[in-house]
C-alpha cells in the first residue's frame, strides 16, 4: 500500500507542479493543453492570480508532497517531515482553489468554463485526499 500511495502522490503532485510551472512561464501553452482556462473565460484578476501569483508560489512550494511520496517509497527517514509540510500546502492550495471560485462566481465574476471549473474541483478533492493520506501515514510512522 505504501508504494501505491507514494506513486499516486508523486503523479498527482507532479501534475500540480508541472502545471503551475507551465501556467507561470507559458500560460498560452498551459491553456492549449487544458491546464488553464482561456483568459477570456476568466475574470482578469483571477487569471493573473492563477497564472502568476499562485503559479510562482506553487512552483516554490508544491514540490514537497511528491518528494515525500518518493522518499516514502525508498524508505528515507525524512519523508514524514515533508509529508506533513507538503500535505498542509496541498490542502491549503485545494481549498483556495475551491473557495476562490465559489465566492467569485457568487459575485458574478467569470471563473472559467463549467468544464474547467469542474476539473478544478475534482483535482482539488484528489489533492485533499492525497494530502490527508500522507499526513496520516506520516503521523503513523512517527508513532503519534
Amino acid at each position: 500500500m505504501i508504494t501505491a500511495v507514494g506513486i499516486v502522490v508523486i503523479l498527482v503532485g507532479l501534475i500540480v507542479w508541472i502545471g503551475q510551472l507551465l501556467s507561470f512561464v507559458t500560460p498560452e501553452i498551459a491553456t492549449r493543453i487544458g491546464l488553464n482556462s482561456p483568459e477570456e473565460e476568466m475574470d482578469q484578476s483571477l487569471y493573473i492570480i492563477e497564472t502568476k501569483a499562485n503559479g510562482l508560489s506553487d512552483i516554490l512550494l508544491t514540490w514537497t508532497l511528491p518528494l515525500s511520496g518518493f522518499l516514502m517509497i525508498i524508505d528515507h527517514k525524512s519523508w514524514p517531515f515533508l509529508a506533513l509540510i507538503g500535505g498542509g500546502i496541498y490542502i491549503y492550495f485545494a481549498f483556495l482553489t475551491i473557495f476562490s471560485r465559489y465566492f467569485l462566481k457568487n459575485r458574478g465574476k467569470k471563473i472559467g468554463s463549467p468544464t474547467d471549473v469542474k476539473v478544478a474541483y475534482i483535482f482539488s478533492v484528489i489533492w485533499i485526499i492525497c494530502s490527508l493520506l500522507m499526513i496520516g501515514l506520516a503521523i503513523q510512522e512517527q508513532g503519534y
